[in-house]
C-alpha cells in the first residue's frame, strides 16, 4: 500500500507533462488516451524496480516515449512519422499565405528560394552560410542563381512591377503601417453567432512559408509605436514533437531600430488545437550579455496558449460562443486563459470591414485582450488592456507613460480595473 500511495502521489506530480508529451505526438486525443493509459499501467507495474525515486520524471517519459514509437510502429511500421510526412501534415492546414512573390518563389527549388527568402529578411550573406552551414561562396552561386531562376519564371508584366519597385524602395520596416492609427468603427452586429476555426493566434497562422506583420499603436497618442514581423521559416522537432519554427523580428518606431529575432517560439498545429512546443528568450543582438534561455512543453510551469484550467492539450481552434457574465458593465469570468465571447461586431479599419466574432481572454489577472476575429478564422484587431498593478510594477514603463494611461479606455473584469494601452493591427486587415 505504501508504494502504490507514493507512486500516486509521485504520478499526480508529473501528471501534466507525460499527458502534455503523449497528446502533443499523438495524431489526435482517441489515440493518446490509449496510449496515456498503457503508460501508466507498464509505469505501475515497474515501479518495484525504480531504485531512485527523483528519477521518476525522466523514467516516466522514457516509458511514455516508448509506448508513443510502440504505437506508431504498430499503426506505420516506423517508430515515428517521417519528417516528408511532418512537412506535408504542416503545409496541408486550410491556411494559405499568398502573393505574387511567394507563387514565384514556390516554383523555385528549395536550395535556390531558401537562400533567397533569408536575403529578402536581410540576412547577410555571412549569415545565411553559418544558419545553413555552408562556405560562403556556395551561398553566392546558389544567390546567384536563384535570382536567374526566379527571373525566368516572371512574367515580362512581373519582371517590370518588381524592377520598378526594386528601384523605388528604400529600406521600410513600416511594413506600410500609416505613422497614425486608421479610423476604427466598432458595431455590434444584428447577425448570429457561427463558430469559426482559427489558428491565427499571434497574427500568425504556424504554417511554413506563412509571413505577416501587426502594428501597435499606443494609447491615448494612437501613434505608431512597434511594427512586429512573424515568419515561418521551417520544420522544428521538440522532444520528438512534430511542429514549426516561428520567429519574430521587431521595429521600434521612435529608436528606428530592428531587433532581429525578438522573439523565437516553436508551435504545433493540429485539426483540434494550437500549441507551443517551446521558446527561446534572450537571443537577439541586444540580449548578448544574458544568457539565452529555453522553455520547453516538458517543464511544469510551461503555460503559453493553455485552455484554462487544461493545462495539456493546447488551445482549441474552434471557437464557440461562451459568454461571460456581466452586470454595470462589469465582466465576471470564472477562468483565466479562457475565451469569453462577446458576440458578432462590423469592424472597420480604414476602408476595410469586416464581420467578426469579439472575444476577452484574461491572462494571470493583469492582461486582458480584446480579440477580433473574422470569418477566416484571421485575427484582424487585438485590443490591450493593463491592470492597474501591472502598469505601476512594470518597471520600463516610464512615469510619464504611467500617467497617461490614467484617462484611457477601462476594463471592469471581477472587480479589477484593466487600462486600453494599445491596439495592435494586423498587416493582413489593411
Amino acid at each position: 500500500m505504501e508504494k502504490k500511495a507514493l507512486f500516486e502521489e509521485l504520478l499526480q506530480k508529473h501528471k501534466i507533462v507525460i499527458e502534455r508529451y503523449i497528446n502533443f505526438r499523438m495524431p489526435n486525443s482517441f489515440d493518446a488516451d490509449d496510449v496515456i493509459a498503457e503508460t501508466y499501467y507498464a509505469a505501475y507495474r515497474n515501479f518495484p524496480k525504480l531504485q531512485y525515486h527523483d528519477l521518476f520524471k525522466p523514467w516516466l517519459l522514457s516509458i511514455a516515449r516508448n509506448q508513443c514509437n510502440l504505437w506508431y510502429r504498430n499503426n506505420y511500421g516506423t517508430d515515428n512519422i517521417s519528417l516528408d510526412v511532418i512537412t506535408d501534415i504542416v503545409q496541408t492546414q486550410p491556411y494559405e499565405y499568398d502573393d505574387s512573390v511567394s507563387v514565384i518563389m514556390k516554383k523555385l527549388s528549395h536550395e535556390f528560394a531558401e537562400v533567397l527568402l533569408m536575403t529578402t529578411e536581410g540576412y547577410k550573406q555571412s549569415e545565411i552560410a553559418d544558419r545553413l552551414g555552408i562556405p560562403i561562396g556556395t551561398v553566392k552561386s546558389r544567390l546567384h542563381n536563384a535570382r536567374k531562376q526566379f527571373r525566368s519564371k516572371c512574367t515580362p508584366e512581373e519582371i517590370m512591377m518588381f524592377e520598378k519597385g526594386r528601384k523605388n524602395m528604400k529600406k521600410d520596416y513600416t511594413c506600410g503601417f500609416p505613422e497614425d492609427m486608421p479610423n476604427l468603427i466598432i458595431k455590434e452586429s444584428q447577425a448570429p453567432f457561427a463558430s469559426v476555426k482559427c489558428a491565427d493566434e499571434a497574427f500568425i497562422i504556424p504554417i511554413i512559408g506563412n509571413k505577416n506583420s501587426e502594428g501597435t499603436y499606443r494609447y491615448p497618442s494612437k501613434k505608431l509605436a512597434l511594427v512586429s514581423t512573424c515568419y515561418v521559416p521551417k520544420a522544428a522537432i521538440i522532444h520528438g514533437v512534430a511542429g514549426v519554427k516561428v520567429c519574430r523580428d521587431t521595429y521600434n518606431i521612435k529608436a528606428a531600430k530592428l531587433y532581429k529575432n525578438e522573439c523565437i517560439w516553436f508551435s504545433q498545429l493540429t485539426d483540434e488545437y494550437i500549441r507551443d512546443l517551446g521558446t527561446i528568450a534572450c537571443d537577439c543582438e541586444e540580449d548578448n550579455d544574458i544568457p539565452t534561455e529555453i522553455l520547453t512543453f516538458l517543464e511544469e510551469d510551461y503555460d503559453v496558449k493553455v485552455n484554462g484550467n487544461d493545462r495539456v492539450h493546447g488551445r482549441p481552434l474552434l471557437i464557440n460562443e461562451n459568454p461571460p457574465k456581466i452586470t454595470d458593465d462589469k465582466i465576471f469570468i470564472d477562468e483565466n486563459n479562457i475565451r469569453y465571447t462577446m458576440g458578432t461586431f462590423d469592424l472597420t479599419i480604414g476602408k476595410r470591414t469586416f464581420e467578426t466574432i469579439k472575444f476577452i481572454i484574461v491572462s494571470n489577472n493583469s492582461v486582458v485582450t480584446e480579440n477580433y476575429v473574422d470569418t477566416n478564422g484571421r485575427l484582424v484587431l487585438m485590443r490591450w488592456y493593463e491592470s492597474v498593478d501591472s502598469i505601476e510594477q512594470t518597471e520600463w514603463y516610464t512615469d510619464e507613460f504611467k500617467k497617461n494611461t490614467i484617462d484611457n479606455p477601462k476594463l471592469i473584469v471581477n472587480d479589477i480595473e484593466y487600462r486600453h494601452i494599445e491596439d495592435r493591427i494586423s498587416e493582413y486587415a489593411l
